[in-house]
């Protein structure tokens, strides 16, 4: 008689009464037994398989080594698509007998005789098998591709080198079909650059049949002239059960529907990609829809004082080109100004319809004298891919006129006329005595008196001064207010006359209403120096109205650009705005006499 102890890790067992007895003699036994000498094999679910059908591989080993086969050989020619584990210890007679048993789900790479090289697991290897893979008949290959398939399409058949292109990828899957993979288009030239734009689903009828739909935009990029192809993008799905065979993985439960296997490759398209044209005059290439150069930050209204910084911001907007393609803001400065600009700030937006992109040159100007100069216009031509022509973004030249800083000057003698240095002197012949002819006595006196009245004026502001503490010695430390009146108050009634033609804009989208409108609420607000464009608005606004008005200039300036500019509560913000300013002029009107 002998005893027969089965221990398996993927059915538990139910506890009884007795169970931590019987835990301990099996830890006895497992102590006393010795194992058996390590067993390897292999076996297949099947012989024979299509090409999109899988087939199970069992790699079963006996005794205490670990289980890690080397599958490199095995991957070159399948797919390992599912892997599943099962553990069992028996001890029959005393002696323990450990096995192991690793499930590998296979796909076919290539239809023919494939042979399933020997897999070394620790010191053992299995013997190698064989298995016959069918072509796909014809049949189920149609049948496939009535429920899934790829398309490719490009919006234009030719473009210029570096110009954007965009293309469009849409996987159609019938209902029930999960997509495992989808390969990324790659293109034919080595030098070309891809960049996903959007991505969406959504269902669509086609033939019939109701689709879910992946959609995906890629902006194309070629750096070299010739002709490009696109395709060969493959997808795998599957439809039916997680558990490829469930039945082997779990021999107690019935079995389910076998996994059906969808592959699909996508139509190919060509793109004619065409050098720079030899009519562009440029220096540098620059293919797009739209660029144009704005400013922001220089303000020929407030005085310039020499040896002061002045800050200009000049920023380079363009739809369908990269921010690396963005060119450097090139300018030729007059003498005696002096230039030190920062690192450029690039920025991307991926839309629907390609990429927009802008390069912000923040730089400072400062002037060492006083006079007048004159900053040149800055020019970028660029080429016209919609009109297909050259064309030329320009920030008109401008005038500044730098004033004398007083603080700047090396005293107040200098500022006074100095003595001539031709005098004329007479000498006696007695006493030699000199005379000043270019010092008049009226002149001499007309100076003393005049510091004589200025001093006085001191003597009496500082009596007064301390009459007005002698009172009050608390006084100060009070602080002095400032008079409601002496502080802007822009005509209510006007303000929010200029914010109901503002929010009725934007309800009825129109751009250009919206932006004379804001320039009108601008106008009432900055009534001594109103801004008179969007860009100089957005400068003087915080950050979350500024975007705001930056939406909407965007818009303005780039009609094919989607920005949603419509979405801000502008009344809102404009009254968080207003809010936040006459806090900070609330704690500005409380001076204090002695800080």
């Amino acid at each position: 008689m002998h005893s027969h102890i089965l221990l398996n890790a993927m059915l538990p067992t139910k506890p009884s009464p007795t169970s931590p007895l019987n835990g301990l003699l099996v830890i006895l036994l497992l102590l006393l037994s010795s194992p058996v000498d390590a067993k390897v094999g292999a076996s297949l679910s099947s012989n024979a398989t299509g090409l999109d059908q899988p087939v199970r591989l069992i790699l079963q080993m006996e005794g205490e080594q670990e289980m890690t086969p080397d599958l490199s050989e095995l991957e070159r020619l399948f797919e390992i698509v599912g892997r599943s584990t099962q553990q069992s210890i028996s001890i029959i007679n005393g002696k323990m007998s450990a096995k192991r048993s690793l499930t590998l789900t296979l796909l076919p790479r290539q239809a023919g005789r494939l042979e399933i090289p020997p897999i070394r697991i620790g010191n053992e290897s299995t013997e190698a098998l064989v298995l016959e893979v069918t072509e796909q008949p014809q049949g189920d290959i149609d049948a496939n591709r009535e429920q899934v398939f790829v398309e490719l399409s490009l919006n234009k058949s030719r473009a210029y080198i570096e110009e954007e292109v965009i293309l469009t990828l849409k996987l159609f899957q019938a209902p029930g079909i999960r997509a495992e993979s989808l390969d990324t288009p790659q293109p034919s030239m080595p030098d070309t650059q891809m960049k996903l734009l959007h991505e969406e689903r959504y269902s669509s009828e086609r033939d019939g049949i109701q689709f879910n739909v992946i959609e995906r935009k890629y902006a194309v990029f070629a750096y070299q002239s010739g002709n490009l192809e696109i395709g060969g993008v493959k997808y795998r799905g599957r439809t039916g059960s997680d558990r490829l065979f469930s039945f082997f993985n779990d021999p107690f439960r019935a079995p389910q529907q076998a996994t059906r296997i969808f592959r699909s490759e996508s139509n190919q398209v060509d793109l004619e990609i065409m050098p720079i044209p030899d009519n562009f005059t440029g220096d540098r290439w620059l293919p797009a829809k739209n660029l144009q150069i704005v400013e922001n930050g220089l303000d020929q209204q407030t005085p310039i004082l020499a040896g002061k910084p002045l800050v200009r911001r000049i920023m380079v907007l363009a739809d369908g080109l990269t921010s690396a393609q963005l060119p450097s803001i090139e300018q030729t400065l007059p003498s005696g100004i002096k230039l030190y600009e920062e690192r450029p700030q690039l920025q991307e937006t991926p839309t629907r319809t390609g990429i927009s992109s802008s390069r912000q040159n923040s730089m400072t100007l400062i002037a060492t004298e006083s006079g007048e100069y004159d900053l040149p216009a800055i020019e970028i031509p660029w080429w016209n891919i919609e009109t297909d022509r050259q064309e030329t973004a320009r920030l008109a030249a401008i005038s500044i006129d730098i004033m004398p800083n007083p603080g700047a000057t090396q005293g107040v003698q200098q500022t006074l006329n100095p003595p001539s240095t031709r005098e004329q002197a007479i000498q006696s012949d007695a006493g030699g005595t000199i005379t000043s002819v270019n010092q008049p006595a009226a002149t001499t006196h007309k100076v003393h008196w005049l510091v004589w009245l200025f001093g006085t004026a001191w003597v009496l502001t500082l009596f007064a001064w301390w009459y007005s503490r002698r009172g009050d010695p608390d006084q100060s430390r009070q602080p002095i207010p400032v008079a409601e009146d002496e502080m802007e108050a822009p005509d209510k009634q006007a303000i929010g006359e200029a914010l109901q033609r503002l929010e009725q804009a934007y309800a009825d989208k129109d751009a250009p209403a919206a932006r004379s409108a804001w320039l009108q609420w601008a106008k009432l607000h900055w009534p001594d120096n109103p801004p008179h464009n969007l860009t100089r608005l957005a400068a003087r606004c915080d950050q979350a109205l500024s975007e705001a008005v930056y939406s909407l200039e965007r818009t303005l300036y780039s009609p094919t650009d989607e920005t949603e500019w419509t979405g801000y509560e502008i009344r809102q913000l404009i009254q968080q705005t207003q809010q936040q300013k006459r806090s900070d002029k609330r704690s500005e009107r409380l001076v204090p006499l002695n800080p």
